[in-house]
C-alpha cells in the first residue's frame, strides 16, 4: 500500500520486544508460570490474541507479582485499541514492581497521550526520564511524549477558531479516502481510495478517483480509470499547474508494475503526459528518484522544476524522511535531504508545496503534536533553507490522525484527511477555511497560448517568467502542442515575460500581478513573429527615468534575453531603435530617443555581440503604434525596440 499507516502506537510493543529478550530473567521463579508464560506468549506471535489471554489470566491469578504477563496483557489490549484496559493492567504491574521493567512507565506514559490523559502522561514521562535515565532512543520517545503533552494541553487551551467541513459521501465512502489534490481552478479534486480487490493478498488496492465541483458543491467522485489505474496501487499524485502532467505512486509489493513500468523499489514515483485530451503510459522517473526501499507521495512546486517526496531510503533522520529532486538538462538530479530541521527520527510524509513556492506542509509522528500524526507547516527563508516546523494546533490536529494536507491557490481553504470520529470510513477528506497565521502567500494563474502571429498556427514555445525587481527566474515552462500554457504567479509583483521559439523573434511583455481576490486567470496570449527582414520585436521590459537615457537595472533581464537570442541567431543583424511620445520638444525627444538606442546598443557590445551586427537610431515621435491622446498610447509609444535588418 502506498500509505504505510499501521495505526498501533509503536512504544506498546516495546514491552513485548523486552518480554522476549527476558527469558531467563523473569520476575518470577515459579517454572510452572514461566512455562506456561512462554505458552502465552507462542500464542501472542502467532496472532491467537484470545489464547494468549486465557493464559496470561491464569498466570496471573496463580502468581500475581509476575509483570512480564500484566505487559503482554496490556499490550494485546493495546492493539485491539481498548486503551483503558490496557493503562489498568499497566498499572497494576508497576504498583506490585515499578523498576523490574523501567520503560513500562514509558509505555503507560504513551497510553495517557493516546487517551488524552495529558497531564499524567507528561508526569509519568518526566518521571520515567528523571529516575531511570533512559538510552537515547528511549529518551527521544519519552521526551516527545513530554512535549506532545504539553503542547496539547496549550492547544486544547487556545483553539484555532475553524471548523473542519466533512466534504460529505459524494467524497467520502465507507472506505479510506485520502491524498486530496486541488487543480489551480480549485474545480477538481483528485484524491485515492482503497478499494476491495480478491486479486490482491491484502484483499484491496488502490485507485485514483476524482470529481468535479458544480457551484459551491462536488458532484459524485468515479474512478478515473485505465491508463492510470490498473490491477496494482496507484495514488499520492501531484500536477503540474498546467495539468499537463502528473506525477504519481505506484505500489508493487508482488511484482508486477505492468507494460514499460518497471519498479525499483516496493513503491516508485511515475510520470504520465496528458497528449491529446488522453494519459500516457505512466514511465517511472529513473533510479536516482526512486530508490530500492519506498518513494512516494511526490509534490511538484510551481515552475514545474522541483520534486518532493517522502522515501524511506537509507542515510535519512528516521523511518520516512522528505526529500526534493530538480529537473536539469540531464535529466533528475540526486535527491536531497530537507535537513534534521523537517525530518525526525519517526516518519515525515504526505508532503505539499504551495505554489507561493515558499510554503511547504507536511505530515510528522516525529514533532510534537496532539497524535499519533499532525500535520505542520515550515516556510522557507531568505537563505533558502526552511523554517522550524510549525504544528498547525487543534482542532486540524487531534488526538486521532490527520494528514495529506493541501491548500488551495489563493490560500483560502485547506484540505486534509483523517479518521476523527463521525466520518464515513476509516479515512475521510475534510476541508476548513485556514486561519491567516498559518495561510501560505496567495497566488494567481495566468494563461494564455503561444502562436504564429501570420497563420495563427499554435506553436509549442518556451516561454519563462522573471522577477523584474531581482532578475530570478520564478517560472520556466513550455507550453504544449495547442500551444497553451498555465503558471502559477505569486501576487504583488513585477514580471517580465518572455517567449521563444527556433525561427521566431522572441516575445517581450511585462506586467504586475495584483493580489487575487478570486482565480479568474490572467490572460495573456503570445504572438510570435517568424525572424525575416523588416520584422520588430519591441523590448516592453527596457527602462529608464524620465528624460533620461541610463538604463535602470531592472533592464538586465530584457538585455540578456536579447543577448541570448543574438548568440543563438549569429547572422542575424539588428537595428536598436528608440522611440518617444509626442509630449515635449521634438529636436529634445529626437535626441532623447537616439541616446536610448546608444544605451542598448553599447550594452550589448559590452557583453560580446560583434558591433557590426548592431545599428541604433532614434526616431523621436515620427512612428507611434498608438494615438498620442491618451495616457496609455503615450506609453505605449514610449518605447525601445529592435528590427531585423538582414539575417
Amino acid at each position: 500500500m502506498i500509505k504505510y499507516r499501521i495505526w498501533i502506537l509503536g512504544f506498546l510493543l516495546v514491552c513485548v520486544t523486552f518480554v522476549f529478550a527476558q527469558k531467563h530473567e523473569y520476575s518470577t521463579l515459579n517454572k510452572k508460570s514461566i512455562k506456561t508464560y512462554d505458552q502465552a506468549l507462542t500464542q501472542f506471535e502467532l496472532g491467537y490474541y484470545d489464547a494468549s489471554i486465557v493464559l496470561l489470566d491464569k498466570i496471573i491469578k496463580k502468581d500475581p507479582f509476575f509483570i512480564e504477563a500484566y505487559a503482554v496483557k496490556s499490550t494485546i489490549y493495546a492493539i485491539g485499541k481498548n486503551y483503558l484496559p490496557a493503562i489498568s493492567f499497566l498499572e497494576e504491574a508497576l504498583n506490585k514492581n515499578p523498576d523490574f521493567i523501567p520503560f513500562l512507565h514509558l509505555d503507560l506514559a504513551g497510553l495517557y497521550f493516546k487517551t488524552q490523559q495529558y497531564e499524567a502522561a507528561r508526569s509519568k514521562a518526566d518521571e520515567y526520564i528523571k529516575r531511570y535515565f533512559p538510552k537515547a532512543k528511549q529518551r527521544r520517545k519519552a521526551q516527545l511524549i513530554l512535549e506532545s503533552s504539553k503542547f496539547s494541553i496549550y492547544s486544547l487551551k487556545h483553539p484555532k477558531e475553524i471548523t473542519p467541513e466533512n466534504l460529505g459521501g459524494n467524497i467520502n465512502s465507507e472506505l479510506k479516502d485520502y491524498l486530496p489534490v486541488l487543480s489551480v481552478d480549485m474545480n477538481t479534486l483528485v484524491f485515492t481510495r482503497t478499494i476491495p480487490d480478491d486479486r490482491t493478498p491484502s484483499g484491496f488496492q488502490e485507485d485514483f478517483y476524482a470529481a468535479f465541483k458544480d457551484g459551491d458543491e462536488w458532484i459524485k467522485a468515479f474512478n478515473i480509470g485505465k491508463p492510470l489505474n490498473t490491477e496494482v496501487n496507484e495514488g499520492g499524485h501531484a500536477l503540474t499547474p498546467d495539468g499537463q502532467a502528473m506525477f504519481f505512486t505506484i505500489c508493487d509489493h508482488y511484482g508486477f508494475y505492468g507494460k514499460g513500468r518497471m519498479g525499483h523499489g516496493s513503491c516508485d514515483i511515475f510520470v504520465t503526459l496528458l497528449k491529446n485530451g488522453k494519459w500516457s503510459e505512466a514511465k517511472n522517473l529513473g533510479p536516482k528518484v526512486n530508490n530500492r526501499s519506498h518513494d512516494a507521495q511526490p509534490s511538484m512546486s510551481s515552475d514545474g522544476r522541483t520534486l518532493y517526496f517522502s522515501s524511506t531510503r537509507g542515510g535519512g533522520y528516521g523511518e520516512n524522511d522528505i526529500y526534493m529532486s530538480r529537473i536539469t538538462s540531464k535529466g533528475w538530479s540526486t535527491p536531497v535531504n530537507l535537513g534534521g530541521v523537517i525530518n525526525t527520527p519517526g516518519r515525515e510524509e504526505g508532503v505539499f508545496i504551495h505554489p507561493d513556492n515558499q510554503t511547504l506542509y507536511f505530515s510528522s509522528d516525529g514533532h510534537p503534536g496532539l497524535g499519533d500524526n499532525d500535520i505542520f507547516m515550515s516556510k522557507r527563508q531568505p537563505d533558502g533553507s526552511w523554517g522550524k516546523p510549525i504544528n498547525l494546533g487543534y482542532p486540524i490536529n487531534t488526538s486521532q490522525d490527520e494528514f495529506d494536507f493541501t491548500v488551495d491557490a489563493l490560500g483560502g481553504y485547506a484540505y486534509m484527511t483523517s479518521d476523527r470520529e463521525g466520518g464515513f470510513g476509516d479515512w475521510d477528506i475534510y476541508r476548513f477555511l485556514l486561519p491567516d497565521s498559518l495561510k501560505p502567500k496567495p497566488v494567481s494563474y495566468m494563461a494564455g497560448k503561444t502562436y504564429d502571429v501570420e497563420t495563427n498556427a499554435p506553436l509549442s514555445a518556451k516561454f519563462e517568467l522573471k522577477n523584474l525587481s531581482n532578475g530570478k527566474k520564478v517560472v520556466e515552462s513550455q507550453s504544449n502542442t495547442q500551444g497553451k500554457f498555465l503558471v502559477c504567479l505569486p501576487h504583488g509583483k513585477n514580471y517580465a515575460l518572455n517567449a521563444s521559439h527556433k525561427g521566431y523573434l522572441f516575445f517581450s511583455e511585462s506586467f504586475k500581478l495584483e493580489e487575487p481576490s478570486s482565480l479568474k486567470p490572467i490572460v495573456k496570449d503570445v504572438p510570435m513573429v517568424p525572424i525575416k527582414t523588416g520584422a520588430k520585436v519591441v523590448l516592453k521590459n527596457i527602462f529608464f527615468d524620465v528624460d533620461e537615457f541610463a538604463l535602470k537595472d531592472e533592464s538586465k533581464v530584457e538585455l540578456m534575453k536579447l543577448n541570448e537570442f543574438l548568440e543563438k541567431n549569429p547572422t542575424l543583424k539588428i537595428e536598436i531603435g528608440g522611440h518617444t511620445d509626442n509630449q515635449g520638444n521634438r529636436a529634445h525627444n529626437l535626441i532623447l530617443s537616439k541616446n536610448r538606442a546608444r544605451s542598448v546598443y553599447e550594452w550589448l557590445i559590452m557583453n560580446k555581440i560583434d558591433k557590426a551586427r548592431l545599428t541604433f537610431e532614434g526616431y523621436g515621435d515620427s512612428e507611434p503604434i498608438k494615438p498620442n491622446n491618451t495616457a496609455e498610447g503615450r506609453q505605449e509609444n514610449r518605447r525601445t525596440e529592435f528590427k531585423v535588418i538582414s539575417g
